[in-house]
C-alpha cells in the first residue's frame, strides 16, 4: 500500500461530483442558504487537525511502523474521518446547492475502498495490526 492510502481512488470519484456541482450550481442558479462561517469553521479546524495527524503517520510511514498513538490510538483513519465530518462538509456548507451531496460521495467511496486498505495493513503488520483494529473503531472514537 502506498503512503496515500485509497485517497486516489476517493478523489475519482470525489471529484467529478465536485466538478459537475459546481457546473450545476452555475447553470442553474442555485442558491441555498449557505452557511460559509460554520462552513470556514469546520475546514480551518479539519485543517488544523490533518495536518497534526499527516505529521504523525508520515513519521511511521518512513519508520516502516504501524501507527497506533496519538490520534491513531482513538480511530484507525483519522485523516479519512478528519475529511469526510470536517473538511469536505464545511466546504460543501460553504458553497451551498449540489455542494451539499459531496460528504456523501467522499463517503460512499470510502467504505468501497478501504476494505482494501485494511487487508494490506493487515498483510504487512499481521497481528499487531488485527489487534488494533479489534480495539480502535474505524472512523468514529466510541463515547
Amino acid at each position: 500500500m502506498r503512503f496515500w492510502g485509497i485517497e486516489p481512488k476517493v478523489a475519482l470519484f470525489a471529484f467529478p461530483y465536485a466538478l459537475i456541482a459546481f457546473y450545476l450550481n452555475s447553470i442553474l442558479g442555485i442558491r441555498t442558504p449557505g452557511l460559509p462561517r460554520v462552513g470556514a469553521a469546520l475546514v480551518i479546524v479539519g485543517v488544523a487537525l490533518w495536518l497534526i495527524c499527516y505529521l504523525q503517520v508520515s513519521r511511521a510511514y518512513r519508520e516502516g511502523k504501524l501507527l497506533t498513538g496519538g490520534c491513531y490510538s482513538r480511530v484507525r483513519h483519522p485523516i479519512y474521518s478528519i475529511w469526510g465530518f470536517l473538511i469536505i462538509p464545511g466546504f460543501s456548507l460553504t458553497i451551498g446547492g449540489f455542494m451539499l451531496g459531496l460528504p456523501l460521495v467522499y463517503w460512499l467511496a470510502v467504505v468501497k475502498f478501504i476494505g482494501g486498505e485494511e487487508k494490506a495493513l493487515e498483510e504487512r503488520f499481521g497481528d499487531e495490526w488485527r489487534k488494533y483494529a479489534r480495539r480502535t473503531p474505524r472512523f468514529l472514537p466510541r463515547p
